[in-house]
């Protein structure tokens, strides 16, 4: 082999050396960005899933209270029924 022929290889061999080195650093990139992303949506999602619980809380306590007011309304008209009832002849 001469000279040429070495420095041919040589020279391909470091060019293939540097295109998968070039390559895995752009998926590496784009890997990282994906991540980034990811994380990102995941951190709005776990604020809005606490605050939606946040809000369901409050629908419990909302709920509850109108249960009572539900019920002392039906108290108080099954009582103004009785009265009626009493005072038809």
């Amino acid at each position: 082999m001469d000279i040429g022929t070495i420095l041919a290889l040589v020279i391909s061999g470091c060019v293939f050396v540097y295109t998968i080195f070039r390559d895995n650093t752009k998926d590496t990139d784009d890997l990282l960005a994906r991540v980034g992303k990811l994380e990102t949506t995941i951190a709005v999602q776990n604020i809005s899933i606490t605050k939606i619980e946040a809000d369901q809380d409050k629908m419990r306590d909302v709920l509850s209270k109108l249960e009572t007011q539900i019920h002392d309304l039906d108290v108080k008209i099954e009582k103004l029924i009785t009265i009626l009832q009493q005072r038809q002849p």
